[in-house]
């Protein structure tokens, strides 16, 4: 059975990178490349420029491989270089299957432009924006961001010594001490008009730019919103809706059991909230490490991938980033901060924000309350059971042990009660009865 999964496994990867290739191939086609870079010289006083990886070589498969090794999961990024020798970027958002509808791509894109808007106001080192289209009906072909291409190479946290990475630490205490400057009125993205990317009045907090806050095309996500239980609440909601209707099948009752303890326990989380009635704070989205630019002395020359970060509660959006956690220790159900989180909060109080440095040290519960808000459901009952007896024990932590956890009731005893509780959930009766007339294996 194992070497038959890890045969379908090849085979899917191999498959679906063949596709992945094809799709991008077919992008590459898309593009009017004379449009680009007439585009590009039109944001930048007409200087003369070339797209190398579209013209250095005029054999298609050359092109696709190329623009390949700068790809991610949801954009191609293209190098502009100018006759002067100046290099910015092209940003142009992929399309295949496995990735949101047009519709959905261009609130994205709107979002990402906003919000890099937003930081341009700021000290936090965040790529420029110099002209975008997030409507494909346009003379380039598909729709794309212009943007400053900064210097440096994606931080490689593994790799760094104790005190390249004491340095980068440092550096991250004075960007969240920036951010924390700029508080934002409702929680959700930020988002502004197409009409233009020049007047201030255009950028405003809009519904949330992530994927699993879109709902139906005539309600396209959710927010904004004015309180922290207003918005975790919809959060929590969503996910259980899509646990009963299908979307989402991993675990459908335990996961939807586990929501449901999220909403009741939301009260207790947000009473002590900063941001229980706002303000809200920006908070990046994927701060796994390389999303941070770093020269051979690890100076930080730029932050990016702005896409889908949100303004959220201050505790969350100044607990540590997920790059200092340990991720087996996260995943195993152990609550601990690691090494290098503790030496992050004891930066923030070495710089008189012990407040700050508190939010470090108290962010677990946070992050394992929001952990799957936002998707990426445990499918493994061991996984499961791990992550959720340690969502119960942070809040037990923060609660002074007044927890069902804190009085060694097992997740099976715990299911049983909780099964009991919500016995006029007609969303868990229907998911418990498909449980129960599901085929065993």
């Amino acid at each position: 059975m194992r070497q038959t999964l890890e045969n379908d496994l090849e085979a899917f990867y191999e498959a679906n990178g063949k596709a992945h290739t094809r799709h991008l191939a077919t992008l590459l086609r898309k593009i009017n490349v004379a449009a680009l870079k007439a585009a590009a010289s039109a944001a930048r006083h007409h200087v003369p420029c070339r797209i190398p990886a579209l013209e250095d070589s005029t054999d298609a498969s050359a092109q696709v491989e190329r623009a390949a090794e700068k790809c991610g999961g949801q954009n191609c990024n293209l190098d502009v270089v100018f006759d002067d020798g100046v290099a910015w970027m092209a940003r142009i958002r992929l399309c295949h299957t496995l990735l949101p509808p047009d519709a959905v791509q261009r609130y994205f894109c709107l979002s990402e432009v906003a919000t890099l808007q937003f930081l341009a106001r700021t000290k936090v080192p965040a790529p420029k924006v110099y002209a975008y289209e997030v409507d494909p009906r346009n003379p380039v072909g598909v729709a794309y961001i212009l943007m400053e291409k900064l210097p440096g190479m994606a931080l490689d946290w593994k790799g760094a010594n104790e005190s390249q990475r004491a340095h980068v630490m440092s550096q991250l205490v004075d960007t969240q001490l920036e951010l924390e400057k700029h508080p934002l009125p409702r929680a959700g993205s930020l988002i502004l008009s197409e009409a233009t990317v020049e007047s201030r009045e255009e950028i405003r907090v809009g519904p949330y730019a992530q994927l699993p806050c879109f709902v139906t095309p005539e309600q396209p996500s959710l927010g904004p919103f004015k309180t922290l239980a207003a918005a975790y609440s919809a959060m929590i909601n969503q996910q259980m809706r899509m646990l009963a209707n299908g979307e989402k099948s991993d675990l459908r009752v335990d996961n939807y059991l586990a929501f449901t303890w999220r909403l009741a326990a939301l009260p207790g989380l947000v009473r002590g909230s900063a941001s229980r009635e706002g303000p809200f704070y920006l908070r990046h989205y994927d701060d796994k490490g390389d999303h941070i630019l770093v020269d051979d002395d690890y100076n930080i020359t730029g932050i990016i991938d702005w896409e889908w970060a949100s303004a959220e509660a201050k505790e969350m959006a100044f607990s540590s980033p997920c790059m200092l956690w340990s991720v087996a220790d996260f995943f195993d159900g152990h609550n601990a901060l690691s090494p290098d989180e503790t030496a992050f909060a004891d930066m923030f109080a070495q710089r008189g924000r012990a407040d700050m440095a508190d939010m470090v040290r108290g962010g677990r519960r946070w992050q394992r309350f929001l952990g799957f808000t936002g998707g990426g459901l445990p499918r493994d009952v061991e996984e499961f059971e791990a992550l959720f007896r340690a969502l119960r024990e942070s809040c037990a932590e923060e609660d002074g042990g007044a927890s069902d956890v804190a009085h060694g009731l097992s997740y099976a005893e715990w299911r049983v009660k909780a099964l009991e509780g919500v016995a006029d959930d007609a969303q868990l009766a229907a998911l418990i009865e498909a449980e129960n007339e599901r085929p065993v294996m």
